[in-house]
């Protein structure tokens, strides 16, 4: 169950979440950006989105790590995060979804 108050992310709000981290000059501006997302409920697709506008892999597990409780829908992980993350190796791979599936 979900105990956290959850504020659903609006489509065009989701979208300059997606730009803002596409424009983030580096790992720090992009980390605070990820932290003002807790707090607010996401899909596994939108969390492969996020993750796949993240530059390095240590980021995408981090970020994976920081927002799993925020998912509403884990049992989609390898489902719909697999698309976003294919090119990692195999151990980032499980590292990510053993963070959203596993929580």
């Amino acid at each position: 169950t979900y105990s956290l108050p959850a504020i659903v992310l609006m489509s065009a709000q989701f979208v300059q979440v997606i730009s803002r981290l596409q424009t983030a000059p580096g790992p720090s501006e992009r980390k605070n950006i990820l932290l003002a997302l807790t707090g607010h409920v996401l899909t596994c697709h939108q969390l492969g989105m996020v993750l796949m506008n993240l530059k390095y892999s240590a980021e995408r597990v981090s970020a994976a790590s920081m927002l799993a409780l925020q998912v509403v829908d884990p049992e989609n992980a390898v489902s719909h995060l697999l698309p976003y993350i294919s090119w990692e190796e195999h151990s980032t791979r499980e590292e990510i979804l053993k963070a959203c599936a596993g929580r």
